[in-house]
């Protein structure tokens, strides 16, 4: 997935904002020299609690690989909800498959992927405390997930790097989605001086997706 300077300045810009973010300038610099890869694209995933792995041909020069996409998308299906599943959107894949390809450009080995959620069903979904009821994990366009030895921040910033849409930064995880361009920090805590004072009028907040 080729990644203009633009969509670079933007997702930098993005991460930064964001509270607790942790930043690394040294790790972006070096991301930014690896974020673009040719043909075919490779994608290795691993799936939190089933040990499930599938190591895919998402893209050749003649299209996407129908086969490894099938066993990408079902790895990616609601194993909390009879393990229901749907196809993928493909430019997920690819979104995955330049994010690891960066992260292990700069690590000088294979980074894995570990997927702790990917579909959701609308079942599963109303029962997330927290969960945006328009969650692009019910159109198979998001996925949760964390890579060993990094933390949620360092796969946030590849995935801003890399892609165009949503970025969330959880404590144990990252969201990333081909939604619109956003980017937040959930379940973090608020510093001392940013805790809200009892009666203080609110506006509703945003749900994230």
């Amino acid at each position: 997935m080729p990644v203009s300077r633009r969509s670079l300045l933007t997702g930098l810009a993005a991460l930064a904002a964001l509270p607790a973010c942790g930043l690394d300038r040294a790790y972006a610099s070096a991301l930014v020299g690896s974020a673009a890869f040719p043909l075919p694209v490779r994608l290795w995933l691993r799936r939190e609690g089933t040990g499930e792995e599938v190591s895919a041909i998402v893209r050749t020069p003649d299209g996407y690989n129908a086969r490894d996409l099938l066993l990408l998308s079902w790895l990616l299906r609601d194993v909390r909800d009879a393990s229901a599943a749907v196809w993928i959107d493909p430019r997920l894949f690819d979104l995955l498959a330049a994010v690891q390809g960066a992260m292990s450009a700069v690590h000088g080995a294979v980074v894995p992927l570990i997927v702790t959620s990917g579909y959701r069903t609308p079942q599963h979904n109303a029962g997330l405390e927290g969960a945006a009821r328009g969650s692009l994990h019910l159109a198979g366009r998001a996925v949760d997930l964390k890579a060993p030895g990094y933390g949620p921040d360092a796969v946030a910033l590849a995935g801003a790097l890399c892609g165009r849409g949503g970025v969330g930064i959880y404590p144990s995880f990252c969201h990333l989605d081909i939604g619109q361009a956003r980017a937040w920090a959930g379940g973090r805590k608020a510093p001392p001086a940013a805790q809200a004072v009892p009666g203080t009028p609110i506006t509703k907040p945003e749900e994230p997706a």
